[in-house]
């Protein structure tokens, strides 16, 4: 397959899991935690990056550039994702508290603190929630970038 359709592939690919996780928040009220939001922000990256890719697929410093981007992207969405999934699975009711929303956070602490504040995790991302094939969002994303993170290296290599 030619490097431009894979890039529009998944441009469609993105674009669609956003439209889903917008459709889950705004038509069936399902709250985004502060690290739902920060996946979501990743796979938006993704979609700039595919976005973009259409554009410079010819060039070899665009690309090489490009895929070695997404390759970062799909590592932090593949952190972002897998930390939301252990979360669910094995923190205790202990160390998490009720969180407030990125933007509040930004607003009054520093950037280290609230990085910290997400990855320690809050209540609402605990809650495992919508489920589709017995899967959970976050295990949705966690399998999303790590077949992102498959397919950026894949072009990375790809002469």
């Amino acid at each position: 397959m030619a490097t431009r359709s894979i890039y529009l592939l998944g441009l469609i690919t993105v674009v669609l899991l956003l439209f889903i996780s917008m459709w889950l928040q705004y038509m069936d009220d399902f709250v985004p935690c502060p690290l739902c939001t920060l996946q979501r922000l990743t796979f938006g990256l993704f979609g700039i990056l595919f976005f973009i890719g259409i554009f410079v697929h010819n060039r070899k410093i665009g690309r090489i550039t490009i895929n070695f981007l997404s390759l970062c992207a799909a590592f932090l969405g593949i952190l972002l994702a897998g930390r939301q999934v252990w979360l669910q699975y094995f923190s205790t009711g202990n160390n998490i508290e009720c969180g407030v929303s990125i933007q509040y956070m930004l607003q009054i602490l520093s950037f280290k603190e609230v990085a910290q504040k997400i990855f320690a995790g809050s209540a609402e991302c605990t809650q495992q929630g919508w489920k589709f094939l017995s899967l959970n969002m976050a295990e949705w994303s966690l399998i999303w970038f790590i077949l992102l993170f498959i397919l950026a290296g894949y072009l990375l290599k790809k002469r």
